[in-house]
């Protein structure tokens, strides 16, 4: 159970959790969150991570149909997210190309404007 301060303890809970990788980009899709889960999915430091496009993880191949979609998203008044965990590759740092399931979450602002979207990940069962 979170006491008074459960937002800041959820937050420093998340971060150090393995399990899911969690990545949450701002609307400009710039990494501004990256857990121990990330690191280990990515192979990145959070300190390299942070500040990056999400381009960092995926693959040059399909940068181009992840931003579309990323925008078309976040322009979308209705979009909350996913419906359900979907199968993803993503790049390493060595350059390897991974594998991943998905689950992305909008994320909003107090006045109802997107914040970003937060990618939870984890190894396909």
């Amino acid at each position: 159970m979170l006491g008074n301060n459960g937002i800041g303890e959820f937050g420093a809970a998340l971060a150090q959790s393995a399990r899911p990788a969690a990545v949450f980009a701002d609307v400009g899709g710039y990494i501004r969150f990256w857990n121990v889960g990330a690191e280990n999915s990515f192979g990145h430091s959070a300190s390299r991570a942070l500040g990056q496009r999400v381009d960092l993880i995926v693959p040059d191949s399909l940068r181009e149909a992840h931003w579309t979609g990323f925008h078309k998203a976040l322009a979308s008044s209705s979009w909350r997210g996913s419906q359900d965990w979907g199968t993803v590759p993503a790049l390493h740092r060595n350059g390897e190309h991974i594998t991943l399931e998905v689950f992305l979450l909008s994320i909003q602002q107090e006045n109802g404007g997107f914040a970003g979207v937060l990618a939870l990940f984890r190894n396909p069962a």
